[in-house]
Formats: structure tokens, sequence, C-alpha cells
């Protein structure tokens, strides 16, 4: 079945890059006179007017013969108004450039239809404010935002597309809160954000999520009355007073109402199974627990979170420390599960990750990190270890990872129906086009700088291999497998080599500039170049794919004892 979805697969992207030939060629009256989809033996075919049609028997490939195309016959058929030859250099120019525009054009109709799955999104309600962002203060979870600049929103997608797209400008909201309608003023902060392949990107952000976390909480201190009611951290809070609470908000909520009153509590807390099943598996099942908190709300405890709930010592668990990797850098400093993170070289650590984007940013340079062990603050050097791992193309990178994780379960409103959903989509589809692209360029300047290896050059076995495996995935991943590749075949196209696209395109630019046609000898000069070095690549590939399939016996420990 693999070698069907790469036959499709490769068979799709061929058939629109020779159709985008084809029919500007047809469309400028040049003469064709064979379309092939696939190389050598001919399969199967027939022949409508002056062109035959042809399936081949490789299905790696495929062209279009136009009379007058090739260097051999080109002045011969000059005299031939029909002839490729014989076209208006921007006739000729844009026949050459029209396949790879095609397969340029190719991924945003591909991901049109993956994204008209999205018929429901999240709805337009503020789940999170981070502290010390532009919306602090100013927007509030369960916030329901109706309008910008006056422009109706219906979904989170819509807030955030306006947002990202206007840092440093002052946005006019219209928001719902609590049944009443209020005009709130907030200017997104210009923000670098790391995308694929830490490709930066500038972007307007506000400190807002679509998530809001769960009524798990994290107890701040051992003299907490949360603490002395023997809550734990990780505890998952279930009820107050008989009252059903699920989200932060709806605990703050509770607490704030019940203040200075003894509140019963149902709690849910995590007990770890290890070893279960035979040693198979580790897991986590809730045991269900009935206590009681006093708060205390005249006399607050020192160094509570500005999330504290209600002042009795309870935070959102987003910065304590769940589990810690046996060997990682932070166990080897002391860092322990339950632990709380403070500090990072000084400054507040706001949200878990913008910690883990930092310090991966940081590529093992050394810094400062406090954290909190119920009323100790410890400081330490800390610092990461890169690792070297191999990626799906046989490249090694170095990889930084964190050795700790959190626990921080969200949540989100129901989705409502997508009110403007081919709009979306179309959107959607050019702008993840437009950073397929944009990847894509940067990974052949990184191949080019030397930055990645020759190594990391794939062949039609990686290729049938990715197939099989996006199509067992389902649908949307072969679709945008697909859209991947042929940004990739576009590109290639386009490379300055004599016999790709790019080098015909190159060829007819300069005869524009130096106002004269090359000879024909120098054309097949040219053509040979050109066969020699794609020869060449795929040569390499090919190698790659045997490597990457059948890897040899690393033998450079090969001393004699």
């Amino acid at each position: 079945m693999d070698l069907v979805y790469f036959i499709v697969l490769v068979g799709v992207l061929v058939f629109v890059h020779e159709l985008g030939h084809f029919a500007c060629a047809k469309a400028f009256g040049v003469c064709v006179l064979r379309f092939s989809l696939g190389f050598g033996p001919k399969v199967a075919g027939f022949r409508r007017g002056e062109t035959e049609y042809i399936l081949a028997a490789i299905p790696l490939g495929g062209y279009v013969k136009m009379l007058g195309e090739s260097p051999t016959e080109a002045d011969s058929a000059a005299d031939n108004k029909r002839a490729f030859s014989a076209q208006p250099l921007w006739r000729r120019l844009v026949i050459v450039v029209a396949g790879p525009t095609m397969n340029l054009l190719l991924p945003v109709l591909l991901l049109f239809f993956v994204f008209l799955g999205d018929r429901r999104l999240p709805p337009s309600v503020i789940g999170s404010v981070f502290t010390n962002e532009p919306a602090d203060g100013r927007l509030q979870p369960g916030d329901r935002v109706l309008s910008i600049d006056g422009n109706d929103v219906a979904t989170f997608y819509d807030v955030s597309r306006i947002v990202d797209s206007n840092p440093g400008t002052a946005l006019h909201l219209r928001v719902q809160r609590s049944g009443h309608e209020i005009d709130v003023t907030v200017t997104p902060a210009l923000t670098t954000v790391p995308g694929e392949l830490d490709i930066p990107h500038r972007v307007g952000r506000i400190g807002i999520s679509v998530h809001e976390p769960m009524a798990i909480v994290g107890v701040t201190s051992t003299s907490s009355p949360a603490a002395l009611a023997e809550l734990r951290t990780f505890d998952r809070i279930v009820s107050v007073r008989g009252r059903v609470v699920d989200r932060w908000r709806d605990l703050e909520q509770s607490l704030a109402e019940n203040r200075g009153t003894t509140v019963p509590l149902t709690v849910l807390r995590p007990m770890e199974v290890r070893s279960a099943l035979g040693g198979l598996v580790d897991f986590d099942v809730y045991e269900p627990t009935v206590m009681t908190l006093a708060p205390n709300p005249l006399s607050p405890v020192p160094g509570d979170a500005p999330g504290d709930a209600a002042g009795v010592g309870l935070e959102p668990t987003d910065l304590y420390v769940r589990t810690v990797a046996t060997g990682g850098a932070e166990g080897r400093i002391g860092v322990m599960p339950g632990d709380r993170l403070l500090e990072l070289d000084g400054e507040p650590i706001l949200q878990w990750a913008r910690f883990r984007d930092r310090m991966r940013a940081a590529k093992g340079r050394a810094h400062t990190l406090s954290w909190r062990r119920g009323d100790t603050v410890i400081t330490h050097a800390y610092q990461l270890e890169g690792r070297r791992v191999a990626t799906s193309t046989g490249d090694r990178i170095t990889e930084y990872r964190l050795g700790v994780d959190h626990w921080f379960l969200k949540q989100s409103e129901p989705r409502v129906p997508n009110p403007s959903l081919l709009a979306y989509a179309l959107q959607r589809s050019i702008g993840r086009t437009l950073d397929l692209i944009e990847l894509t360029i940067t990974l052949f300047g990184r191949l080019f700088r030397r930055e990645l290896s020759i190594g990391s050059i794939a062949g039609p076995l990686t290729i049938f291999r990715a197939a099989g495996q996006a199509a067992r995935v389902g649908p949307v991943s072969y679709l945008e497998l697909m859209a991947l590749l042929s940004i990739n075949l576009a590109l290639i196209n386009l490379l300055p080599i004599p016999l790709l696209d790019g080098g015909q395109a190159l060829f007819l630019l300069l005869e524009a500039t130096l106002r004269r046609r090359f000879t024909a000898r120098a054309r097949q000069v040219a053509s040979l170049i050109g066969l020699v070095l794609l020869i060449a690549l795929i040569v390499i590939a090919v190698k790659n794919d045997v490597e990457r399939e059948w890897p040899l016996l690393d033998r450079s420990d090969t001393s004699a004892e």
C-alpha cells in the first residue's frame, strides 16, 4: 500500500508541475508535442490533436516537449511561429516558471481543504492573563472580546490574528464582563518568537491565552492555611462547600465568597502507582478525600504569589516541578518534585513556557536558578548540557532539553461554529504556505552554508517511507506532506542549474540583458553540465537513503587488542 501512496504523491506533484508548463504553452499557441507523466518506457497513452499524452514506467518525474524547445532544434524551428524558440522572451519566461509556480500554488489548495476541517473554533473568551504583560490589569479571565477597533470578533483565532499583526498599535477592545460591556485599550508589545527551525518571527503579544488552569493547586508555604488544612501541591479541588469547581477561576470565586469562614473541600489527590501491569507502566490514580480549610484573610502569608486563591496559600501549578529526570542538570543541583521555580538570573520566572524557551535558546550558557522548597529559597548555578541527537534526515544536531517538567492541566470554553469558514481556510492556507516556503528556503540556505551536511538531502526512498507514514496517520498528514514536498519541488526547480526551470529562466534573463541569444553549442554545453550536476545530486540522495535505511556498522573502533 505504501507504493500506492508514494505513486499518488509523486504523481500529483509532477502532474501539477507539468500542467503549469503545458497550460501556459497552449495558452500562448505553442505547439506541444508530448505530455509525459513519468520517465522511461511508455505504459499507456493516446494522442489528441498534435499532442501525445503518455504514462511512462518510472513515476519519478515527467516532461512537456514543445516544438523548438531543445538546443538542437531551437534554431531550425525558429521560423515556425508556434515553436517555443519563436516566442517573445517574456512568453518563454512565463512558460518556464509556470511549472514551479503551480507547485507553489498547490499547497494553498491542499491546505485550504485541511483548514476546512476547522468547523468549530475556541470562542473569543480569555482563559488566562499573564503577569507583567500588556493585558495585565486590563483584561481578566472570563472576558469575552466582542470587537477590536470596531471589527466584530467571534473566535480566539480572530483575536490572536489582529493582536499578532499590530505590535505597538493601541487596540480598542469591546469586552463583555460579568454581563456588562466595557471598553479596554491594550497595546501589543513587539515580541520575537521562535518558529520552526528557530526562525524568529516578530509579532504583537498582549499576554493572554485561550486556556485557563484547572483547579489543581500549588501550596505556597508550610505555614499557610492551605498547608495547615493538609492540602498538598498537585491536589485537585473538585468542590467547595458542595459547589462543584473545575477551573481555577471557579476556585478563586468560591473561596472569596467564603472569606473568613471554615470551608469544606472535596479533593482528589494523585497517588503514584509504579511498575503496574508487571512493570510495564507507571501512572497516577486519584484518591478522593474531604478536608476543611480555615482562611485567615487578615494575616496574608508572606511571599504568596499574585495568583494566590483568596489569600489561603494556593496558586496554580504552572511553576511547580512534577518530575525530575535522572542525570539531568536540574537533578544534579538538587531540584526535587514539588519545588516551585522562582527566578532565573535574578528575574522572576512568570511562565513555565517562557522559562523553557529561554533555557533552550541559551544553548548551554550558565545561569543562576532559584527555587522554593517549603519556606526555604535555594539558589544554584545552572546550565543545560547539550546532547547529540540524530534527526529524521540523518544529521546530528546538539539538542538542549529541560530535565524537569511540570503538571499543569488547562481547558478552554466549548468551541463555537466558525463564522467565516471559507475566508478562514483561505487565510490560514496562504499563511501556512508562506511559512513552509520560508522554512524550505532557510533549510536550503543552511545546506549551502554547510550548517547542514549533504547527508540531510533526502531521496525517493525517504519520500516513499514518509508517504506511507503520513497516509497511515491520516489524510490531513498526507496532504500536509504533499504541500511541503510541492514547495521543495518548486524551489529545487528554480535553482539556477541548466536543465532545471531555474537554469532556463537564467538563460532567458541573460539573453534579455545581453540582447542576443546563446548559440546552440553553448546551450548544449550548459545542458551537459546541468545533467552532470543533477546526476551527482541524485547519487547523493540515493546514497543517503540507503545509509538511512541500512546503516553501516561503525568501524571507527577497530584497533587491535
